[in-house]
């Protein structure tokens, strides 16, 4: 039988209730296995990481789930938001508990709350998506003074795995991290050309790629690598302000195709609004659904075509 207190609550207050014993018991489970973690955790030894630990999440990256999580890790990292692969995914379990609660409260509908989680944590995916090119850019502005301290530290008479580790603690993040997995990479004594060829794959950046491809050019065949470098670091920042040139004289272009991309919705919104009698004429009879379904599809096609153009001058 449901208790008395139960039966004098309004159902909004027992979902509400429900959800509050959830939440507080999952926050005192993650406590009690934090503690659990932290005693059986074995201390971090004076002598730093051991081979086998450095090169752990090297080859988790490489097979089965861990490729899945290594990809996944590189979207989040490339929005720069200075939160990790299981952050994001806390917050987009969070924003759907919330989106789920919102709509269940009112409706005590399941099927409603189901919905309207799976849209908003695919809304918050589709938002870190979109800014998964803030790595890039920021790696195309640091590797000029990357390639240049790297110089410094070739002519300084460190090897090649030391200089890229000098480089990684003089150059900020993104790029810093580049270079500390092509020095792990090369201290553990994996090939040249394999260890830049991974790295070069994870940063997805046209400039990074000749970088690598100079020092495995290098290693390959000899030169003078510093003076390599500083040739292309010069050209790379010669890129880097055509780019920027590019970008403020195609402004007002990309302006115009975002309001051109907004105008249609914008226009059925005002119909449904301000025209709501004429909307519903239009929608009664066949032709009229019919040419508005066209004109969604290609709405759609169109604002992900604009989408594409416009992402290009990230690959170039």
């Amino acid at each position: 039988m449901t208790p008395e207190i139960l039966q004098t609550l309004p159902p909004w207050g027992i979902a509400l209730g429900l959800i509050g014993a959830v939440v507080i018991g999952v926050i005192l489970g993650y406590g009690l296995l934090s503690l659990m973690a932290s005693a059986v955790r074995k201390p971090a030894s004076p002598d730093g990481p051991t081979l086998a630990e450095q090169a752990e999440p090297i080859l988790r990256a490489r097979r089965g789930v861990g490729k899945f999580d290594a990809q996944f890790d590189r979207l989040i990292e490339g929005t720069r938001l200075g939160i990790g692969g299981d952050t994001a995914v806390g917050w987009i379990l969070l924003i759907a508990v919330i989106a789920a609660a919102a709509v269940y409260l009112p409706t005590f509908n399941e099927l409603l709350a189901g919905g309207a989680a799976v849209l908003a944590g695919g809304f918050t995916y589709v938002f870190f998506w979109g800014l998964r090119n803030r790595r890039k850019r920021a790696i195309q502005e640091q590797l000029p003074d990357g390639c240049f301290q790297l110089a410094r530290s070739l002519r300084a008479g460190l090897a090649l795995p030391g200089a890229l580790r000098e480089t990684a603690s003089y150059v900020p993040a993104p790029l810093s991290k580049c270079f500390e997995r092509l020095a792990t990479a090369l201290s553990l004594g994996e090939s040249t050309r394999g260890s830049i060829r991974r790295v070069a794959d994870d940063a997805e950046v046209t400039e990074f790629d000749l970088v690598t491809e100079v020092i495995a050019l290098h290693a390959e065949s000899g030169g003078h690598l510093p003076a390599l470098l500083d040739r292309l670091a010069g050209s790379i920042r010669d890129r880097n302000q055509y780019r920027g040139y590019f970008r403020s004289v195609t402004a007002m272009s990309r302006l115009a195709a975002l309001f051109l991309a907004l105008a249609a919705p914008t226009a059925v919104l005002m119909y449904v609004l301000f025209q709501r009698e004429m909307f519903d004429r239009f929608l009664a009879v066949r032709e009229g659904q019919t040419i508005l379904t066209v004109a969604i599809v290609l709405e759609v096609c169109g604002v992900i075509w604009l989408a594409v153009l416009n992402r290009r001058q990230d690959d170039y």
